[in-house]
C-alpha cells in the first residue's frame, strides 16, 4: 500500500514568510498526521543562511537575507527550485538516522532530474567543500551532474517532526529545456517512484497562515533571529 502524503503546490512568497511556513509545518505536523511535500518559489531574488552561520552584510549585497531554521551554509535563491519535506514524528523516514533519510529522499529528487531530462546521480561520498557555502561542493547522498552538486538539503528534527528544506540549482541545468518550471510535476513523480507515495492535495487551514504570520513578525522577519551569529 502507498504512503499518504499532502502535497502543497505552495506560490511565490517573502522570504522570511518561507521560513515561516515551514516552521509553521513543523509545528503542526503531528496533528496532520501525514508527510507533506512543499513546493514552492521566492518572491525575489534571496540568500538563506543556516541556523548556525554567522551573519555578515557582505553576504548578499542588495538582497534579503534569511536565517534558516535548518542548518547548513548560503543557498543563493535567485534561480533555485525549492521544496521541502515535513513529516511527523512516528513516520519510517522520522526514525531512520540522517544519513539514510538523505539517501532516500535525494533519490527521489534525482529520479526527478531524471525524467526531466538530466543525467543525475547521488554523489557516493565527499568532495571538497566550503561549509559556508551549500553548493561548494557535494557531500555524500548529495544530487550531482558529472559531478557538480545541482541539489542539497538541510534538515531538523525535533519532537513534532521532520523537517528537511531541499534547493535544486537551476542554472546549473540552463541546458534542459523547460527547468524550473517542469520540475514541479517531475518530483512529485520522483517522489511517487523512488518512495511509493500517494498524494493528496493539501489544504491548508488560515489557522496555519496565521501561526506562519505570527512566526514571521516575531522570528523571521527581524534583524534579531536574521543577524543573531556575527562575526
Amino acid at each position: 500500500m502507498s504512503d499518504p502524503w499532502h502535497l502543497w503546490l505552495d506560490g511565490a512568497r517573502d522570504p522570511a514568510m518561507n521560513m515561516a511556513v515551514d516552521e509553521a509545518l513543523l509545528r503542526t505536523a503531528p496533528e496532520r498526521g501525514r508527510p507533506l511535500l512543499r513546493l514552492y518559489r521566492w518572491n525575489a531574488p534571496a540568500v538563506s543562511i543556516g541556523l548556525l552561520q554567522r551573519f555578515s552584510p557582505e553576504l548578499a549585497p542588495g538582497r534579503p537575507v534569511v536565517r534558516r531554521p535548518t542548518g547548513g551554509g548560503l543557498v543563493d535563491h535567485a534561480h533555485d527550485v525549492t521544496y521541502t519535506v515535513v513529516t511527523p514524528p512516528a513516520h519510517p523516514l522520522c526514525r531512520l538516522p540522517t544519513p539514510e533519510c538523505y539517501r532516500l529522499l535525494h533519490g527521489a529528487v534525482t529520479e526527478a532530474l531524471q525524467l526531466a531530462g538530466v543525467a543525475a546521480t547521488l554523489a557516493p561520498c565527499c568532495g571538497a567543500n566550503d561549509r559556508n557555502v551549500c553548493f561548494a561542493g557535494p557531500v555524500q547522498y548529495d544530487v550531482v551532474v558529472a559531478g557538480q552538486k545541482v541539489a542539497g538539503a538541510a534538515q531538523r528534527r525535533l519532537k513534532r517532526g521532520l523537517l528537511h528544506q531541499g534547493s535544486i540549482l537551476s542554472p546549473s541545468l540552463a541546458t534542459v529545456s523547460g527547468l524550473p518550471g517542469a520540475l514541479d510535476g517531475t518530483l512529485r513523480l520522483g517522489f511517487e517512484r523512488k518512495l511509493d507515495v500517494a498524494f493528496e492535495e493539501f489544504q491548508p487551514a488560515q489557522a496555519l497562515f496565521d501561526l506562519a504570520e505570527r512566526l514571521c513578525s516575531e522570528k523571521y522577519g527581524t534583524r534579531q533571529w536574521t543577524e543573531r551569529y556575527r562575526p
